[in-house]
């Protein structure tokens, strides 16, 4: 399945091998330099950055995450591992 281009509403990063900004989508912690390293990961659904409390699930066996706005998303379905 194919990223959309939105969900409702919400622009999702283009799936053209670029990274978005190194900003959790969520709470909009600057993962770059927030003074204490939080685990992060791109969402499989939207494209953003996601961190560690605003995980809502992995993949166990590809370590793929979603952010906790998308887990019921068909894209996430393998990410059941909640934080």
């Amino acid at each position: 399945m194919k990223r959309p281009d939105r969900i409702n509403g919400l622009k999702t990063w283009p799936e053209d091998g670029s990274l978005p900004p190194g900003i959790c989508r969520l709470c909009g912690t600057d993962l770059d330099n927030s003074g204490q390293p939080l685990a992060s990961a791109i969402c499989v659904v939207c494209g953003y950055w996601v961190c560690e409390l605003c995980d809502g699930g992995t993949d166990p066996d590809t370590g793929d995450a979603v952010c906790a706005d998308h887990k019921g998303h068909p894209l996430a379905s393998n990410c059941t591992q909640y934080a």
